[in-house]
């Protein structure tokens, strides 16, 4: 079954990233909160480039 589309806050973009510089691992993220990897990957990229 395909994902559907969903659009995250900024809010919650900024606690993935907070969570994953606390020392919390992609793949924990990426289960309890039923998004993609790459995903988060994507944030944390956009977050640290400014």
């Amino acid at each position: 079954m395909p994902r559907r589309h969903r659009s995250h806050s900024m809010e919650l973009k900024r606690q993935f990233v907070a969570e994953y510089n606390a020392g919390e691992t992609l793949h924990g993220l990426s289960k309890r909160h039923d998004v993609c990897r790459n995903l988060i990957r994507i944030w944390i990229a956009k977050a640290e480039a400014g």
